[in-house]
């Protein structure tokens, strides 16, 4: 929540973001060898950000055109909880 909510989107966003990562249980568990990353990304269909997997061509198509495109890198989220814990 914090790292979305940092990366500019509102509250609405972030925990729409959060519950769609919870119910897919994508969340847990960190120590998966295969770094998890997605992106919020512009839907022009739906008129607002979803979250998918990342895709480096289809997020410079998105940022291209001028819409907002947020990475949501779950190792890298894992890695910063993981210091401030220690």
């Amino acid at each position: 929540m914090v790292y979305c909510l940092g990366a500019g989107v509102n509250f609405e966003v972030a925990a729409a973001t959060v519950k769609h990562l919870k119910d897919k249980e994508l969340i847990l568990p960190a120590s998966e060898e295969v770094p998890r990353r997605f992106m919020l990304a512009w839907d022009k269909k739906l008129g607002k950000l979803q979250l998918s997997e990342f895709n480096l061509s289809r997020a410079i198509a998105i940022l291209e055109k001028g819409k907002p495109v947020i990475p949501v890198y779950l190792d890298e989220i894992y890695q910063k909880l993981a210091a401030k814990i220690s």
